[in-house]
């Protein structure tokens, strides 16, 4: 490690010392009449450098080798300018301000055909303004100044966002079950057996083009959200040929070069993929209770398995990022043929110490503590991604793509948990070995057709998603400090029957594919001075999947010898055997597993009417019948099965008002709906170690249907420039939400239970604002480079459970909702230095992330102030470092109770159930231009 961090030292100092470049920047106006021509083309003759004039009319070439140049400025109608001798110096700015005469012929028709940009902020900001409902977004350019690694990272910045769990999306507040989303225009697969969500963190951000937010309904959209439908647009045609190379390394406080532990994993475990060390062998018993009449052929299987149950110690390596980019362009007769294709590949690790606690309240709200545990965890995660995406443009009337997305991801986890469990009376030495492998491929065709003179318009998707989620070998064991003086252990061996939650192992595989197709026509029709456009379509998606899951447990054969217990944990398992030692025993119940369908057949039609210069309606209908199935079991075996079929109506408008060019005012209703996911259906109940709690669904849930609607103002100062203001209100008729059973509050796990709630509502306010500062003080050289992101949303919303309600909290937010949201981001860019310099900061108001009752309050996940500061400085043409650091203030992570109930959190007075920090992390990087 030290010999690569000194060649990557040797490769910057070097890359500073031939950085003898240069930039070429000015302003085109017309000869005539003095104003600045928007979209000019500049280029140095001879070279594949330039670029087009912004809404200013200016322009800037940065990297443009020490030399002299001809320039050559062209515009359409414009007589073509050569400017010769254009000196460039190192380090210095040269300046051309000129102007362009008019050509004296008159054209009869200019066609410009082009590929959009997409990946700009300027572009984003055009889309968000241009679209038919209220839409958040964020850019490609937006991300490249964070350190943001994956898609979950990116989508907290967006106004109204926030994240649950790293990986899961919350849109205005609302839990990620009230969210959707898509890659491109089809729905995106899970990977996870126990919520409904999509995981943000299977996409890297470098693969990202933009990122859209659709915060109100509209016919042409999926009926089936409450907060937002994301739509993540990976990237496409590129402008020019280029081969990058991208390479970090991060160190984190806390984690890097300290002990690490973990299980033994087999060969090439660094790829991400399952080797296959852990799973159980092909020649194992699919249910060990059915050979119970022989005895040998269970200790066989008992033997068969890995049973090494002491982590491995290591140091720590720093964090690890590589990523290679190709983007080509060429041209195959009149067709245009673009390919982006990237591979990337990261490998990190992560040690906490977490604070975990658990408590009931009593009669006379007397406090009972029920543990105080410790929990040393070690993460190792591996990510390995592929994105291929081709393009095809045959004319500027039709074009066809097909897309390409794969990430593979790999969790290894190993927990050491000490402290005291008061209720149990005993002192653990538990320990958790737990490896999890989720991948994820989706690949889309799409294609765009446009006749009678771009009045109709045809385009279409289909596309196969395939997702899967393997948990091979869930290890867990339970040991007691019987002597704190010595530190004695006893392993904790059940008699008769397994309890694979103290000694045991679990397993589980879920794997899903979806098929989608859509088509959609816009039809626009001159009527007088106004042209009114039309557009219908259908949409089709059949997903399935099935998960299958095993638990092991461990108990004493006949004549047990009491020493294995006080030994060594693998001295244990090397005595499986019917007679002295341990003997594994199935228990596997018929509700551990499931198959399940979902078949979604939907139409809309809609009216895009403007009905004066500045106002303009969208109303339309769209019409969603979902069939969802599913069969499982009970706990006792009986059959457990789910058929429904409901037919949804669906009616939207947006009407907007447009004051000026500049500032408009849009105003949105609609009706949405929110089913029930596979899991929650299924009668399945899996204990999760870290949390010590037990998750169960439930198949008689009911669909929830959602009111929407929004107000929003907005402005656009410049083309880069935004400010907006929104207002939104969402009724909900029986929502979904995960609560705390309340039978479940003696001295074990607690279980969580998804139920629905009679209504609830939700309302707030959202503030939007993207803008220079050079206008505050002018002349300063400094705020003409710096740029200001501010978002925040102020929200409040109120539950009613109806009969479910007795003994549970009736006056409280929505599971999920957080009371505010903030991000702040100062940007300066230095284009004649190539120097960014980013400070980003990030705060979340406290929001329930389970549901409670009388005697055991609502877990609220705490504020937590993220602050992040990077920079990027090229270094030449080919070379650009990068580096940062980020959560500069490293507060914990903390779930509290109000367990005084007094509506105050506190730290001397209310409970921690659970506390922790990541540590600092800080990145140093490159990215080199092969090509």
């Amino acid at each position: 490690m030290n010999r690569l961090l000194l060649f990557i030292a040797f490769i910057f100092s070097a890359a500073f010392t031939f950085a003898q470049s240069g930039t070429i920047r000015g302003t085109i106006i017309d000869a005539k009449n003095k104003e600045t021509l928007i979209g000019a083309t500049v280029k140095l003759t001879g070279t594949q450098l330039g670029a087009a004039t912004d809404v200013n009319g200016f322009f800037s070439i940065a990297k443009v080798p020490a030399g002299k140049y001809t320039l050559e400025i062209t515009y359409v109608s414009y007589k073509t300018e050569n400017i010769q001798n254009v000196s460039v110096e190192a380090e210095k700015v040269t300046e051309i301000n000129t102007s362009l005469l008019e050509e004296a012929a008159t054209l009869q028709e200019v066609r410009i055909v082009a590929t959009r940009q997409t990946n700009t902020e300027v572009s984003v900001i055009s889309e968000i303004k241009a679209a038919q409902n209220i839409v958040s977004g964020i850019s490609s350019q937006q991300i490249a100044r964070t350190l943001d690694r994956d898609a979950a990272q990116v989508v907290k910045r967006v106004p109204g966002i926030t994240i649950v769990g790293d990986r899961f999306i919350t849109i205005r507040g609302l839990n990620q079950r009230y969210n959707n989303v898509m890659l491109h225009n089809a729905f995106t697969p899970s990977m996870e057996t126990d919520v409904k969500a999509f995981s943000f963190d299977v996409i890297p951000s470098g693969q990202i083009d933009r990122l859209l937010i659709y915060k109100t309904p509209s016919a042409d959209l999926p009926g089936e959200f409450a907060g937002g439908i994301v739509k993540i647009f990976t990237k496409s045609i590129p402008d020019q040929n280029s081969v990058v190379l991208d390479y970090s390394v991060g160190l984190r406080r806390g984690t890097s070069f300290n002990e690490f532990k973990a299980s033994k994993q087999g060969e090439n475990y660094w790829t991400g993929f399952n080797n296959g060390y852990l799973d159980l062998p092909k020649s194992f018993p699919k249910d060990l209770r059915a050979v119970g009449n022989n005895p040998a052929l269970i200790e066989l299987a008992g033997r068969s398995l890995r049973n090494q149950w002491v982590p491995i110690s290591s140091t720590a390596s720093p964090d690890q990022r590589l990523s290679l980019t190709g983007n080509f362009k060429m041209k195959l007769g009149n067709v245009q043929i673009g390919n982006i294709t990237a591979v990337n590949y990261s490998e990190t690790r992560l040690y906490t110490d977490t604070q975990r606690n658990d408590y009931n309240i009593g009669a006379n709200n007397q406090i009972e503590t029920l543990f105080e545990y410790d929990d040393k965890a070690y993460s190792r995660n591996n990510r390995v991604g592929i994105l291929h995406n081709w393009a095809a443009r045959f004319n500027s009337n039709h074009s066809i793509e097909f897309k390409n997305l794969f990430n593979q991801l790999s969790n290894g986890r190993y927990v050491f948990r000490s402290g005291q469990d008061i209720a149990q009376n005993y002192r653990p030495n538990n320990h958790s070995f737990d490896q999890v492998y989720r991948g994820i491929y989706s690949g889309q065709l799409t294609g765009k057709h446009e006749f009678n003179d771009d009045k109709t318009t045809v385009d279409w998707v289909v596309g196969y998603n395939n997702s899967y989620r393997d948990q091979p070998d869930y290890k867990r064991y339970r040991s007691d400090v019987i002597d704190p003086t010595t530190g004695k252990t006893e392993i904790y061996i059940p008699v008769g029957q397994a309890q694979a939650y103290f000694l045991g192992r679990f397993n589980a595989k879920m794997k899903e594919n979806g098929y989608t197709g859509a088509a959609n026509l816009t039809q626009k029709v001159t009527v007088g001075e106004r042209e009114i456009e039309f557009k219908a379509g259908g949409f089709y998606e059949l997903k399935d999947r099935t998960f299958k899951a095993r638990n092991l447990g461990y108990v004493r054969g006949g004549n047990f010898n009491p020493a294995f217990a006080g030994g060594d944990i693998n001295l244990l398992f090397q005595n499986i055997r019917n007679d002295g030692g341990i003997r594994i025993d199935e228990q596997t119940n018929p509700n551990d597993s499931y198959t399940s369908k979902n078949t979604l057949v939907a139409g809309y039609g809609l009216i895009n009417m403007p009905f004066t210069k500045k106002f303009n309606a969208i109303v339309g209908v769209r019409v969603e019948n979902n069939r969802q199935q599913m069969n499982s079991a009970y706990l006792g075996g009986a059959a457990a099965k789910v058929d429904n079929t409901i037919t949804s109506v669906l009616p939207s408008a947006n009407l907007t008002y447009n004051f000026t060019e500049k500032t408009l005012l849009r105003a949105a209703y609609g009706m949405t709906v929110n089913r029930p996911e596979f899991r929650e259906l299924a009668p399945f109940s899996f204990f999760d170690f870290d949390f010590n709690v037990v998750y169960e669904g439930n198949p008689n849930l009911k669909i929830a249907t959602v009111q929407n609607m929004d107000l929003r103002w907005e402005h656009y100062p410049t083309p880069s420039e935004l400010i907006s203001v929104a207002a939104f209100y969402k009724y909900f008729d029986t929502p979904i939400e995960s609560t705390v059973d309340l039978g479940s509050t003696g001295l074990g796990s607690k279980t969580f239970i998804t139920n629905n709630a009679a209504s609830a509502f939700s309302t707030g306010i959202e503030i939007e604002l993207k803008k220079g500062l050079g206008s505050l003080l002018p002349g300063s050289r400094i705020l003409e480079k710096t740029s200001l992101l501010f978002n925040t949303a102020l929200i409040h919303s109120r539950v009613s459970l109806g009969a479910r309600g007795v003994g549970q909290s009736d006056n409280r937010p929505l599971q999920g909702q957080s009371p505010y949201i903030v991000n702040v981001g100062i940007n300066y860019n230095d284009p004649k230095k190539d120097l960014q310099v980013n400070l980003l900061y990030n705060v979340i108001g406290r929001r329930i992330i389970a549901v409670g009752f009388e005697a055991y309050p609502d877990l609220y996940e705490m504020p937590r102030n993220v602050v992040d500061l990077t920079f990027s400085k090229g270094l030449g043409q080919r070379w650009t470092l990068k580096g940062g650091v980020q959560d500069l203030l490293n507060q914990p992570w903390r779930i509290m109770q109000d367990s005084n109930k007094d509506n105050k959190f506190e730290s001397g007075t209310d409970f921690f159930v659970q506390k922790y920090r990541t540590g600092q992390l800080v990145s140093l990087g490159f990215s080199y231009r092969l090509l």
